[in-house]
């Protein structure tokens, strides 16, 4: 039968080119196909229910439960879509997902966190006489940034020989 259901239904008729699927009856988010010479109804890969009545997984957050969000007509975690690369995720409710770069990381929680890369601060210069390189009885002062030794007040030789003057 065809037609219209709330005011006549009359016999189908074929007519030439037309199928049992044409015109369509299925409903929304529906496909119809042609078995044994008669129509069949069934709902588009990924949607839920039976002809007429297909729907998608979700069309708003409150079809979801209360810990996930809809995206894309599909039922996920709110994080599974919010951050970028790299970036943690709190999701205290499915509407506010919140991106943050983890410890030791920087950039856009949106887009990328990449890895701080640790600055090594340069050694603090070191004093070439420290320890004394000269010997006993010396001592060591800086000439142009290098050591130089030369022997106590009262001690002959050069360094690292040197000796009293009483001997």
């Amino acid at each position: 039968m065809s037609g219209d259901p709330f005011t006549r239904c009359v016999p189908f008729t074929d007519s030439p080119g037309s199928t049992p699927c044409q015109p369509s009856f299925c409903g929304p988010y529906s496909q119809c196909h042609v078995e044994d010479g008669k129509s069949k109804c069934s709902c588009l890969e990924g949607y839920l229910g039976s002809p007429p009545s297909c729907r998608p997984e979700c069309v708003k957050n409150t079809d979801c439960s209360w810990d996930e969000a809809c995206n894309n007509n599909k039922c996920v975690h709110p994080c599974t879509y919010a951050c970028g690369k790299g970036a943690k995720c709190q999701a205290e409710n499915r509407d506010n997902p919140v991106c943050s770069c983890p410890l030791g990381f920087t950039g856009d929680p949106l887009v990328l966190c990449e890895k701080i890369s640790e600055v090594v601060p340069p050694l603090p210069p070191q004093n070439p006489c420290l320890p004394n390189p000269c010997g006993p009885h010396s001592r060591c002062k800086l000439v142009k940034y290098s050591p130089s030794c030369s022997c106590l007040r009262d001690y002959i030789g050069l360094p690292p020989n040197c000796r009293s003057k009483l001997l």
